[in-house]
């Protein structure tokens, strides 16, 4: 429960420091931060799957490189159905959503235990 929101916390604060360190990211207030971080949750959990299963193929041609379009994808799919969230365009976008999966992998390498082997 706790990884759990240290894990919301870091993430809205990533959204938050996209907002600083971009100038097309914009973002209204913290309440925006969180409803998106909720949002591109619930999206990574039931569309992000099906949409990785239907471009196997694609994927495998590009050698992974797909994946970061998808990531991409529910970036400005979540844009739309957020007011208060507005990033400009695709290459924006992808922009964003490389810094914010970058900085959960770095959360994730920080906040997991590691097995024994």
């Amino acid at each position: 429960m706790l990884y759990t929101l240290l894990k919301i916390a870091f993430n809205v604060a990533v959204v938050l420091g996209c907002t600083y360190l971009f100038w097309f990211v914009e973002v209204e207030d913290v309440r925006a931060a969180i409803l998106f971080v909720a949002v591109i949750g619930l999206l990574n959990i039931f569309i992000k799957p099906l949409l990785t299963v239907l471009t196997i193929p694609i994927t495998v041609f590009t050698l992974g490189f797909f994946l970061l379009i998808i990531n991409t994808f529910m970036v400005m799919l979540a844009d739309y159905m957020i007011t208060g969230f507005n990033i400009d365009n695709f290459w924006h976008s992808f922009l964003f959503s490389l810094v914010f999966s970058l900085s959960n992998s770095v959360f994730e390498s920080f906040f997991t235990k590691k097995r024994e082997a």
